[in-house]
């Protein structure tokens, strides 16, 4: 039988905060990117569902919903619940964080993340291997 690594919540949280930080089309190296991106969420028109962060850690609703509450205690995420669904953005302060930690993250979980992406390409962005 092969092993299969449990992934915790935080790697997860990770590639999710990624996913939300790609929706605003910015570039995480750019020296005022904290800025930018406040505008860019002011202006933002695009919506991102539970359903599209369920996808992008792929894994259960439940892991889903242990991310996301997560992230919004952290206040790295807000989610909006409207007519439509649930309306999940990242917040000024997820952007510094991700800033701030990317590089790092990226090192720590090389394994899993590698792991995570090995029989689907690599979305862009979790950076290049």
């Amino acid at each position: 039988m092969p092993d299969r690594r449990y992934k915790g919540y935080r790697i997860y949280a990770y590639i999710a905060l990624a996913r939300l930080f790609a929706e605003l089309d910015l570039e995480l190296q750019q020296p005022d990117v904290v800025a930018r991106a406040h505008d860019a969420l002011t202006t933002l028109t695009t919506r991102l569902s539970k359903e599209e962060i369920l996808h992008a850690i792929r894994s259960n609703s439940h892991m889903t919903e242990k991310v996301l509450e997560y992230l919004v205690a952290e206040g790295f995420a807000e989610v909006r619940k409207d007519e439509k669904g649930y309306d999940v953005r990242i917040t000024p302060a997820g952007v510094e964080h991700l800033k701030r930690y990317d590089a790092f993250y990226r090192d720590l979980y090389r394994r899993e993340l590698q792991d995570h992406t090995r029989y689907v390409p690599r979305p862009h962005y979790l950076g290049p291997e």
